[in-house]
């Protein structure tokens, strides 16, 4: 049974370019990069044109918009296409005022969360956090063919995230915070190393023909570790939702005062949000009415993010206009698979799509730090 055991660089006014440690705040992508290599195989995703005309005036009525919380819509007429219909009108949202900036103890204690999210990225990026994914297609494939699958690799050790992820003495600033974030962590552990024990001994069981029990024990082990990976998603789920909190909390401190707060504040929303979607469709079928939830808050947040007015025109403007393409592209395959089921084809546009939507963001990205 598991058991638990002086100034900020960079940003020193919403007028200073970014620089290293607004990078390093929105390099996080905590994205278990074994779980979406399994498909490799492209579908086009079709994306809706905005009509330049439409564009224009959504930026010229942003100048105009009155300063109100972000998240408030205001409506404009569309100059020529209201002459046309007397009806038509377009949606914009006000950005939330700028902040004092963070003072140099705020900001070195979000940058200390910010590398902390970052490795995390890292680590669960390696085998140590793909190790289980691959088992789940060792099962997979002896529940198809009666035959198991060698990976060629060593296992990750047995305490690989508890020994690399242990979170720092107040990190979180809680205690219990931390306590959590251990738990997780050590519960990681204890069902990786389960299915890796089950799986050997499912290797076993094919390989010594002396036993003739009619796949009786296959399908136990098998079952056993289903069960362990289930006990492990719920684990690195509880684990990674708690560091995007806090990361996006830190973001919001090294921030405050920057103009592209509301952006990129959204940008990491969406990734967020998508990438625990995509981790758990990359093994299992989902339910379709757990996708519901998702699928709204996505739908809200693109359409808020796809209105606000952007105050840095020019490349960052193109690369962030690319990426919310490539979020409509993840929503439109969420739905899609919501109502023909997540066959091979769905997950492999999947796959893909989920690649280039991390590119664009990462251009986003850089396109912002080179600023």
């Amino acid at each position: 049974m598991c058991s638990a055991k002086g100034r900020r660089p960079g940003l020193l006014s919403a007028r200073r370019p970014l620089s290293r440690v607004l990078k390093n705040v929105l390099a996080l992508l905590l994205v278990a990069g074994f779980a979406l290599n399994l498909a490799a195989c492209r579908e086009d995703a079709s994306e809706k044109a905005q009509k330049p005309a439409v564009q224009e005036t959504v930026k010229e009525a942003a100048k105009e918009a009155p300063e109100q919380a972000p998240g408030q819509e205001h409506e404009k007429a569309v100059p020529g296409a209201a002459k046309a219909t007397g009806q038509e009108k377009v949606r914009i949202y006000a950005l939330s005022d700028p902040l004092p900036a963070a003072s140099p103890e705020e900001l070195a204690r979000a940058q200390a969360m910010v590398d902390y999210a970052n490795m995390a990225g890292r680590v669960l990026s390696s085998l140590c956090g793909g190790y289980p994914f691959l088992l789940m297609t060792g099962v997979a494939e002896y529940r198809q063919n009666y035959a198991t699958l060698s990976f060629g690799i060593e296992p990750p050790s047995a305490q690989c995230a508890w020994k690399e992820l242990k979170p720092p003495k107040d990190l979180l600033g809680s205690e219990a915070a931390e306590q959590d974030l251990e738990k997780a962590l050590q519960q990681m552990d204890c069902q990786r190393e389960s299915m890796r024990k089950d799986y050997e001994k499912l290797r076993d069981y094919v390989a010594d023909t002396s036993i003739v029990d009619d796949g009786v024990l296959g399908r136990r082990l098998c079952s056993s570790i289903e069960k362990a990976y289930r006990a492990y998603a719920a684990a690195l789920e509880s684990y990674q939702s708690r560091v995007d909190e806090e990361a996006a909390k830190a973001q919001d401190t090294m921030l405050r005062d920057h103009p592209l707060r509301d952006h990129v504040r959204l940008a990491m929303r969406m990734v967020s949000l998508i990438r625990r979607q995509a981790d758990r469709i990359a093994v299992a079928e989902p339910d379709p009415a757990s996708l519901e939830e998702p699928i709204r808050v996505l739908a809200e947040d693109l359409d808020l993010a796809e209105h606000l007015p952007f105050p840095m025109p020019g490349e960052p403007e193109m690369y962030y206009r690319q990426f919310l393409k490539g979020v409509r592209a993840m929503l439109a395959i969420f739905r899609r698979g919501q109502l023909e089921s997540f066959h091979e084809g769905v997950r492999q546009s999947l796959n893909e799509e989920w690649n280039a939507c991390k590119g664009r963001y990462n251009a986003f990205v850089n396109a912002l730090a080179g600023r």
